[in-house]
This record gives structure tokens, sequence and C-alpha cells, in this order.
């Protein structure tokens, strides 16, 4: 069966929607140089702060593509920590931005990925007040591991109390899998998962996040989580789970309409010129999903580079089950 990357129309499609986002024409130029800037400082900060913990803790084989898998999505997520750090006009912790990505990547891929029936719980345990779950694997004991060393460097309670709430979400999304969800739950679910990881990222570098700067928050991590399911959307099909893009209800080109919609309510919440290269990042995302999806820019492309590695991505720690 033919991929829809593969056809010409669609990949034309993609390419104006990324087109019709990039206002002002400098916008994307000046994230991607700003992202490729930090690079090369977040792989330092990810050789000094996680490295170090997963090649303590997680033995054998597998530990150098694990290290590989958490370091590409660290790196991606640094982008957008440190654009909304300026944005909001807080230091970024460059090394607890790339704990919380690698956390990120290992905690959604044994939820989504792990036959542990278990996991739900024990989870919980690790992420409530008392933060003590018996780790009885090495996934386990990596993510313990690495989500104790945030708790010690991280400040205040915003990013702690959003985390338990997207737990739920990230629960309620085994719900996915199911054909007959309602095309509402599944943008619940959408809205939840995107959006309180975003309050989880951002709210470390910005602790006193008001209400309403935490409702942008929401809005745009929405809308990251949809471009998310734009890349992944063959393989989420492959794995029998269901998104709002690839059944259908939500277009790229609605995505970008959100990014734009969003832009005056950045501009509202934290002044237009400091909300201008946010957005410009959010724009990058778009280009760079679009990009990979449709597998273009790849020839040449050193994936040992920082560059390289920032637009690559981070594979999965835990391998996805197969639907047969």
């Amino acid at each position: 069966m033919r991929s829809p990357s593969a056809d010409g129309g669609v990949v034309i499609r993609d390419l104006l929607t990324v087109l019709r986002c990039a206002r002002p024409a400098t916008a994307l130029p000046a994230a991607l140089k700003d992202a490729v800037a930090c690079a090369p400082a977040a792989v330092r900060d990810f050789e000094r702060a996680v490295e170090p913990i997963v090649r303590d803790v997680f033995p054998g084989p597998g530990r150098e593509a694990m290290i590989a898998s958490l370091r590409g999505t660290a790196l991606t997520f640094t982008i957008g920590i440190r654009a909304y750090a300026r944005m909001a006009g807080r230091p970024c912790d460059g090394e607890l931005v790339m704990l919380a990505g690698s956390v990120a990547r290992l905690y959604d891929d044994m939820i989504d990925n792990s036959d542990d029936p278990d996991v739900d719980s024990w989870a919980a345990s690790l992420f409530g007040a008392g933060g003590h779950a018996v780790p009885r694997d090495d996934h386990r004991r990596l993510l313990a591991a690495l989500y104790a060393e945030i708790r010690r460097r991280a400040p205040g309670d915003l990013w702690h109390t959003a985390l338990l709430e997207l737990h739920d979400y990230q629960v309620l999304s085994r719900e996915q899998r199911d054909p007959a969800t309602p095309a509402a739950q599944l943008g619940k679910i959408t809205r939840g998962k995107g959006g309180l990881a975003c309050v989880v990222l951002f709210g470390l570098v910005h602790p006193d996040m008001s209400v309403v700067q935490r409702d942008a928050v929401m809005e745009a991590g929405e809308a990251l989580q949809l471009l998310d399911d734009y890349l992944d959307q063959d393989a989420d099909l492959r794995d029998g789970i269901g998104t709002p893009v690839n059944r259908g209800e939500v277009s790229l080109a609605e995505v970008g309409a959100r990014l734009r919609a969003l832009r005056p309510r950045l501009a509202a919440c934290y002044g237009r010129a400091a909300a201008r290269p946010f957005s410009a990042t959010l724009l990058l995302v778009l280009a760079a999903d679009v990009l990979k999806r449709h597998r273009l820019g790849r020839a040449g492309r050193k994936r040992d580079t920082p560059l390289g590695l920032l637009l690559a991505g981070g594979t999965h720690a835990i391998p996805p089950k197969r639907v047969a």
C-alpha cells in the first residue's frame, strides 16, 4: 500500500501549510539558528546529567541504544523549553531540561509499549507525594533514578501537580487502542496529554506561571501533541493507536491554523516581542515534522552532529507493541 508521504500532492499541501504559518518570513530561519546554537550545549548537559545515571543503572547491551534514545528526545524537547524560558523571562537549567526530556521519553514508552500490567499503579506511586516505588526491572530502576534527580533539582510545585494529572491522562490514553472511542474522547485525551506535558516541562523553568499563562501553554501543548500525531500517524496505525489525525478528524492545516491563532494569545500573556521567538519555535517544530514525515532533506545529513541529532529526534526507548 502506498504511504501518504509518497504522494506528491500531500507533500505540497503540507509544505503550503508551513508557508502559510511562516509570518514574518524571517521567523523560521531565526528559530532554526537559535536551535542549532543551543544544540552543542544541550549535548554536554545530557552527558553531565543523564548519561552517568544511565550507565550506572541500566546494564547490558541495550545501554548505548537507551542513551541514544533519551538523548535524541531530550534534544528535541530542549528547543521548546529554552524558547519558553526566554519568553517568560526565566533562567533555564539545561541539565534539568535534559533530565526532563529523558524521563518523558522513557515514561511515555513504559505506559504505551510495556506489557507490564502494574506499570500504571507503579508510576502513580513513584510520582506521588512520597515518591516511593520499588523498581523491579531495569526500566523502572532507570526511570526512578532519573525522576529522583528531577525532584532534587526542580523548583516549585506546579510541574509536580501537573505531572500527577498528566499520569491520569496517560492511563486514559489506552482507550486510543479501541476503534470505538468517540472523537470527543480522543480530543480530550489529546488536550490532556499534550497540554499537561507542556505545563510539566515549562513549569520546571516557570514555577509561578499564572492561570492565564497555563491556559495558553495547554493550548500550545495540544497543538504540539497533534503535530506529534501527524508525524507518527503511519506508525500509530500499524500499532493500532487511534488519534484525531490518523482518523481524519484534524488536518495539518487545522493544526497550523491553531498555531497562528495562538500568537496573539501568547503576545497578550508575555508581551509581543517576548512571544515572537517562541511562536517561531512552534513553527520550526511544524516545519521539521513535515520534513521528517515526508523524508525530505535526509540525504547528506549527519546524525552524529548536534544538528543531526536535533532533527532526527529520539527513537523509542521501549519498542512499541505491534498489532497482529
